[in-house]
Parts: structure tokens; sequence; C-alpha cells
């Protein structure tokens, strides 16, 4: 571009200090930013993106297909992290403009740790043999830790993260079942693709990874929760809305031998009345579990780059919906200066 560009950023407090450095390093490039220091103020502003090169925001800020009708020089809408759940895809893909996310390797593979570790300490009972010592109390005389070898481990969705747990486990003994709309045909071996309900009454453990859509959102439902084995092991890395929460606490109320792990909620951050806090065996977590300093250290050059790339006609590194990319080249050549 030829004419400074003109970055919109959104953020909110807890966001600020990486926010900070992002537009440091834009405005060191020569462009200009509109900063919008919360959502509200974002949102209250119809007039946000009516100039606007590129949106840079947290995947949970909404940009529906009105806001980008009303930006005809939106180029691209980008997520520093991995979550795009309030950008309308498919709107952005009729009308040309690219979305893009921050699934950087570290941050894939430190989300398939941080899941695989709370598997192991719902499976293990890390909490249940904390309290006995902080609490003071006799060692019972049965244990109620389990080994994850020998089990089978179900991934609701295959991504980035789900192959980084599949590489993981290959060495524990574990039977892996799959299930996505669409299936991975490079997973190997090492999956076997079964439909969701068949996933959820063979699996000891349920892992769930996919991203937060119109078509995942209350995906399991209480019919498909209550599919799971009665001493399953639920974990939830992805989003909360993929859950009904309500049902969820009804069936562990039923089910004293089920165990669950949940880092995401349908509300953030999680209420202090939410009767999710008062269930046992429950391991909660507020959104952060998987965040390390390998992956937070990443996320800002990488949105940075992504700018860049997007400014000079060129797709970022991670694009969430790269069919759109002929299109919107033609886009961006309509909207160069003749």
């Amino acid at each position: 571009m030829s004419v400074p560009a003109r970055i919109v950023t959104v953020s909110r407090p807890v966001l600020r200090p990486m926010f900070d450095e992002m537009e440091a390093r834009l405005t060191k490039a020569g462009h200009r930013i509109a900063a919008y220091r919360t959502l509200d103020s974002f949102l209250a502003d119809p007039a946000a993106l009516g100039e606007a090169d590129v949106l840079l925001a947290a995947g949970d800020t909404p940009c529906s297909r009105a806001l980008m009708e009303n930006a005809p020089r939106l180029r691209a809408v980008i997520s520093p992290f991995t979550g795009t759940e309030g950008f309308d895809e498919g709107a952005a893909t009729d009308l040309g403009i690219l979305v893009a996310n921050g699934q950087t390797p570290e941050n894939s593979e430190s989300m398939a740790e941080s899941t695989i570790l709370l598997m192991l300490a719902a499976l293990y009972d890390l909490h249940g043999s904390e309290a006995v010592l902080r609490g003071v109390v006799p060692r019972p005389p049965n244990s109620r830790a389990f080994m994850l070898r020998g089990k089978t481990v179900g991934l609701i969705g295959y991504g980035n993260i789900a192959r980084a747990m599949t590489t993981r486990l290959a060495g524990w003994g574990v039977r892996l079942l799959a299930w996505s709309r669409r299936v991975d045909p490079n997973a190997g071996p090492a999956v076997t693709w079964v439909g969701l309900e068949d996933l959820l009454r063979e699996s000891n453990v349920v892992c769930v990874l996919l991203g937060l859509n119109a078509g995942t959102r209350g995906l399991l439902d209480e019919a498909h929760l209550r599919l799971m084995k009665p001493d399953a092991v639920l974990v939830n890395t992805a989003r909360g809305g993929i859950i009904d929460e309500a049902a969820l606490i009804r069936l562990a109320r039923e089910r004293p031998a089920m165990r669950i792990a949940l880092d995401t909620f349908a509300t953030e951050p999680l209420p202090a009345g939410s009767a999710l806090r008062d269930l046992p065996d429950t391991i909660l977590t507020p959104h952060m579990v998987g965040h390390t300093v390998e992956s937070h250290a990443v996320l800002p050059g990488v949105a940075v780059d992504a700018v860049a790339r997007v400014l000079a006609g060129e797709p970022p590194l991670y694009v969430r919906n790269p069919e759109v990319i002929p299109r919107w080249r033609r886009r961006l050549a309509a909207l160069e200066p003749s």
C-alpha cells in the first residue's frame, strides 16, 4: 500500500500488554492505529470499521456481516489467538475478506500437553490426593486413581491440537477414537474414525477439541452427554459453548463416578455462583491451562507478521478460510488506485 494503513485493534484490560506490544510494532511500521480498549467501546461505534484496512482483535470479538459490509476497505480480520468464534467467517468469505489467527505450533502443542495434563489429573484424582495431605486426614484404604494405559480416548474434533495429542499419546498404550466433520486422511493407523455417538459410548476419556461456531454450539447436549460411560472423564479445553452446562451439571450429580476437567465455560469468567464450582471430582481452570510462556512469546510477532503480509497482498501463515484467497486477491486489486 502506498498510504499508511488503518489498523483497528480491539482489546480488553487483561490483553493490554500483548496489544500494547503489537500496536507499538505496527505504529513503528508506519501504520495508523485506532485502538478500542474495551469491547463495549468498539460495539458502540457504528463507524469503527468504516475506514479500516485490517481488524486485529481477540477471536471472541463480534464481527458480523453487517459490520464487514460497511467496511469497504477491510482486507482481513485477524485474531492473534486461536479462537475466531466471534468472526462471521462465512460472511467474510462471501465478501472476499481473509480471516486469520495465531494457530502456531507452540500454541497447538501447549494445548495438547495441557489437555493430557487434565486427563491425567482427573484419572489420578490429583486434587483428592492433595486434599488428604492438606486436610491432615488418614489415607483412604482404596485408591481412586486410574491408569491411562489401556483406556479408550475419544477426540471430538481433529485439528492441530488433536494431531499433537496423537503424537504424544503414541507410547501410552491407549486406543484413540476421533470424530470430526472432515476426516483427516493423514491421521494414520493410530486413530480410528467413528461417529460421534459411538465415540461417546466407547470412550473412557472424552476430549472436546472443536472450534465454536453455529454448527458446534450446544453440540454436546443432554442426549449426547448421557451416551458417555457412567465413569467417563470429560475434558474440555476448546470452548464452553459446545457443552450444555446445565445438562452436564445434572448428569454429574447423578453419576458419582464421573470426572470432569474444564478450562472453558459458556460464560467467562465463570460466575461465582456457578453450580459447576460445587461438583465433586471436577477440575476447573480459568481458560488459561494451556497458555504457556512459549506460546505467548510468539503470538505478537505472528499477528504483526499477518498484518504485514495482508497489506503486502500475501496471505498470512494461518488462514481460516483459504478458499477465499483467489477472490481476496481480486478484491485487493480493485481496492488499489488505478
